[in-house]
């Protein structure tokens, strides 16, 4: 196999050739190059650039197309596009604002690298491995140490989700050790592709060892290796003091495992007189590796961090929110005094059976916007989204004394909110939309049941079960809110209630007593009717079925501000001896007056 590695502004990405013969393609709408096996997918279209390269024993046989500016040699030599040319592997050649280098695959045994820990240089100080000629070992000087420190300093001072960190780290490295090239490597599935790039002389090489890659990967460690001649003008004739030395260093995360690489690539050509990688410069190679570390490390912080805030932002509160990911622990299990809202759209489904299936999703997008505006503008949490309903709590995970009022001013202003709604789809509807609500308070268990990738924040135990028997209730008596005389204890002056029945909920061996509930600033206007359907609910519970008939038919004439027609029908029901139940019943009378809701 053989690595192709390609280098100009735009990219620098190395790609793995199976085949003897590969081409590289660059189309007229592309931006990069991509590498194609064989000849015959390549196709040749105006405006598009193709490499077409197939190897010939140790060497490579390049044919170029698409541009008249041919291939430019390091050595200065050039080709005209549209005649092949061979050159000796490895191989660096220029092909516009294009740098190819083309090399064949080596294994580990054939690169001579060694581990820089738990070894000495020859000379016994830990100094040099090789020298440049005439040279002395001796140790960097404090100029030099000073500017390794700052090196690191500035690449901790770069935003690790900036996408010019790896750039940075490669660049740091180039120019704190003057390497020729550096480069921070990230795997990805079974290769590894170049995060960040810092490349001085990309006419000498541009390309890395996968092999090398891969020791540091299955035995950590920084591992080097001293100069060897390569062929760098691809016309077979080693450069004058060609040698090419390479320094890699793992990036591992807390557990230990490599997560990414620095490598550099000393050439030892054109004006670096300077050859093989020093000790003290394998540090600081390994120096920068630490901090791309550090980086990484802050940045799967930063994006852990920013994920788990959208997740609370999508059930919260900001202000919940903002303190839930301050004090996460608040979500761990908790006994609370709660106060729960069920709320339900009625005859959802046939209402919006004539709509196309998009408007009625944009229908229930909008209600429900509107309903959860409510619940987080009066400090709720939703609980959760069920069908065409929608459940909330207030006081918890946050403190909120005043929750049993909350809830009511959030119920009371979604009645108003689904009005808008619904006069905004009234071309689109055949009806007015109609939301019931439930609510009841109560002492709950509350918790996040949910993973770590999906929060779901709610609440446990019977009274949850409660309110949504409530919420049942308000639609089969046909009344637009309901609260338990729970909610009733609990609430302020600001708010009066109407009880509106006794009533034994499916499931509950006990009946309850069911309110509705007003703003204290409508009582003058409906102190009347409430005390007529006052006295009419407490004919009807002792029997005297005339008496509140009577009352309930002026209520009915006055108009619907209060459950009249529910009792009227109710109290109909028992003068006609219509006190047996039917299979399609919904809610019944019992001897005792308790209203019976027989469906859930």
């Amino acid at each position: 196999m053989w690595q192709v590695a390609v280098y100009n502004e735009q990219q620098h990405e190395q790609f793995r050739a199976v085949g003897e013969r590969f081409t590289l393609v660059h189309g007229t709408e592309e931006t990069t190059w991509r590498l194609v096996d064989g000849h015959k997918d390549a196709k040749e279209s105006p405006g598009s650039r193709i490499l077409r390269m197939r190897i010939n024993a140790d060497a490579v046989v390049v044919d170029c197309r698409g541009m008249n500016v041919g291939i430019e040699l390091a050595c200065g030599n050039s080709f005209s596009c549209g005649v092949p040319f061979e050159m000796v592997l490895p191989s660096v050649f220029r092909f516009g604002d294009s740098w190819i280098e083309v090399r064949a695959e080596t294994s580990v045994e054939t690169l001579g690298l060694e581990p820089l820990h738990g070894t000495r240089s020859p000379d016994g100080d830990g100094g040099d491995l090789h020298h440049a000629a005439g040279t002395t070992t001796r140790g960097p000087d404090a100029e030099t140490v000073a500017k390794w420190l700052s090196a690191a300093g500035k690449l901790h001072r770069v935003a690790a989700s900036s996408p010019m960190f790896f750039d940075t780290a490669a660049q740091v490295a180039l120019e704190s050790t003057g390497l020729d090239a550096a480069m921070v490597l990230t795997p990805a599935g079974d290769r590894w592709t170049i995060a960040g790039s810092a490349v001085a002389r990309p006419q000498f090489g541009i390309a890395f060892d996968v092999a090398a890659v891969e020791l540091v990967r299955a035995a950590p460690d920084v591992w080097r290796r001293s100069p060897r001649v390569i062929a760098a003008d691809g016309m077979g004739k080693p450069t004058r003091g060609a040698g090419e030395s390479i320094v890699v260093a793992p990036v591992r995360n807390d557990a230990g495992e490599t997560i990414a690489a620095v490598y550099g690539v000393r050439h030892g050509q054109g004006d670096n007189r300077r050859r093989g990688i020093r000790t003290l410069e394998a540090r600081v190679v390994e120096l920068i590796a630490d901090s791309v570390a550090v980086g990484m490390a802050r940045r799967d912080h930063e994006i852990e961090t920013a994920r788990q805030r959208v997740l609370l932002e999508q059930a919260f509160s900001p202000a919940v929110a903002e303190h839930l990911h301050r004090h996460p622990e608040a979500l761990g299990g908790q006994t609370r005094d709660v106060t729960m809202l069920f709320a339900d759209l009625r005859g959802f489904t046939k209402i919006t059976d004539d709509l196309p299936p998009a408007d009625a999703c944009a229908l229930l997008a909008a209600v429900m916007e509107a309903l959860t505006h409510e619940i987080l503008d009066q400090g709720g949490v939703v609980i959760d989204y069920y069908g065409d309903g929608v459940s909330a709590m207030w006081n918890a995970p946050l403190d909120v004394p005043d929750h049993a009022d909350r809830a009511c001013v959030t119920a009371l202003r979604m009645l108003e909110a689904l009005s808008a709604v619904s006069g905004e789809w009234r071309r689109q509807l055949p009806q007015p939309l109609e939301l019931g609500i439930g609510i009841h308070a109560g002492t709950v268990q509350v918790g996040n049941a949910g993973t770590s990738q999906r929060l779901k924040y709610g609440p446990r135990g019977s009274a949850v079960n409660i309110a949504s028997r409530v919420q049942t209730a308000a639609k089969r008596l046909n009344v637009a809110l309901l609260a338990t005389d729970a909610v009733r204890k609990r609430l302020s002056s600001r708010f009066v209630t109407l009880k509106v029945c006794t009533a034994r909920l499916p499931g509950l061996d006990e009946p309850l007593d069911l309110f509705t509930v007003f703003p204290s600033t409508d009582a003058p206007r409906l102190q009347d009717d409430l005390a007529r359907y006052a006295e009419a609910l407490d004919a009807f519970e002792r029997g005297d079925l005339p008496a509140a008939e009577e009352q309930l038919s002026e209520l009915l004439d006055a108009g619907p501000s209060t459950p009249a027609a529910f009792l009227a029908q109710q109290t109909a029901a028992l003068r006609q001896g219509g006190m047996g139940r039917r299979a399609t019943d919904e809610f019944g009378c019992t001897p005792d007056a308790v209203i019976e809701i027989l469906a859930k």
